[in-house]
């Protein structure tokens, strides 16, 4: 009896990750997940409304979501901010929510010279919260007119959405839009 001889083959990937977090460990202004070697990578800068965790070791839903969607859109990687750095809070934003230190933290990424892409994924938000609506404006006004243009806003059949819209994870991956404030 002659025994097959399976050929496998392995591959490996490091995943470099990145969290810059306050002093207490109590807000998150960036995550930095890149995949790629290159040494200078390709990478799409994504704004979700809070974060969910401060471990660089554990992705939330809606971090898995957007690893994945920003690979099948052939980046590199990619950095995530947040419009408020407290983690964990979940209640209606208010303009007491927003600070000086994330707000440098969310320009610095949107500037950052390997960003090719600046995503805005806050959802309903930008059209039925004030103070969204104002604090996107006001970080995007900061911008040159070329980082601008390369704003988008992740959307739905009815408009803007958030990672975790079932929608967004159909068949055909994100579709994104022109930022219209």
């Amino acid at each position: 009896m002659r025994t097959r001889r399976i050929i496998v083959n392995t591959e490996r990937s490091t995943i470099v990750v990145e969290v810059l977090l306050n002093e207490e460990k109590t807000e998150r202004y960036l995550y930095k997940r890149i995949w790629s070697k290159a040494k200078t990578p390709k990478l799409a800068c994504v704004m979700t409304i809070h974060p969910g965790s401060k471990d660089p070791n554990s992705m939330d839903l809606t971090t898995m979501l957007i690893a994945n969607s920003i690979y099948e859109m052939g980046y590199d990687g990619f950095l995530s901010v947040n419009l408020t750095s407290k983690l964990q809070q979940k209640r209606k934003i208010s303009a007491n929510d927003f600070s000086e230190e994330n707000e440098s933290a969310i320009l610095g990424a949107f500037n950052d010279e390997q960003v090719e892409k600046i995503i805005v994924a806050v959802g309903s938000s930008i059209k039925t919260n004030k103070e969204v609506n104002a604090q996107l404006k006001s970080i995007i006004a900061q911008l040159s007119e070329e980082r601008q243009k390369m704003v988008e806003v992740l959307v739905g059949l009815d408009g803007p959405v958030h990672p975790l819209t079932p929608i967004v994870r159909g068949v055909g991956g994100w579709k994104l839009a022109k930022l219209k404030m």
